[in-house]
């Protein structure tokens, strides 16, 4: 318990515990508050260049990574057709079984539902 401890203490170690905390933050509330409207929204325009940027960065990486699979399955169809060929048979003769499909189908309808179940999706 010990090692418990420690670790709680050094966590809330630079928390502020002082009296007169309240006082404290609805000072800075209302100094924020006090601020010009032109300030607040210059600092959310900032913030929202900010966030443009990296949503672009990431779109950009996102696509070279889909590129850079593509490639790789250009490049293996090229170096190894035949047996990428084979493969691609053995799967079409297995997706022929009704019960491998009808499994498959469970599966992303269960895989597609799970969102749901979860509560991820915006209300």
């Amino acid at each position: 318990m010990n090692d418990f401890d420690a670790r709680m203490r050094r966590l809330f170690a630079d928390a502020d515990t002082r009296p007169g905390f309240e006082a404290r933050v609805l000072a800075r509330v209302a100094a924020f508050e006090a601020l010009p409207a032109a300030s607040r929204l210059a600092d959310a325009e900032r913030r929202r260049g900010l966030l443009r940027r990296r949503l672009r960065r990431e779109a950009w990486v996102n696509g070279a990574i889909v590129g850079g699979i593509g490639t790789a399955g250009v490049a293996a169809v090229l170096r190894h057709g035949s047996t990428v060929t084979q493969w691609a048979l053995e799967f079409a003769a297995a997706a022929a079984d009704p019960s491998l499909s009808a499994g498959f189908v469970l599966a992303v309808l269960a895989a597609s539902a799970w969102p749901l179940r979860r509560g991820f999706l915006p209300r």
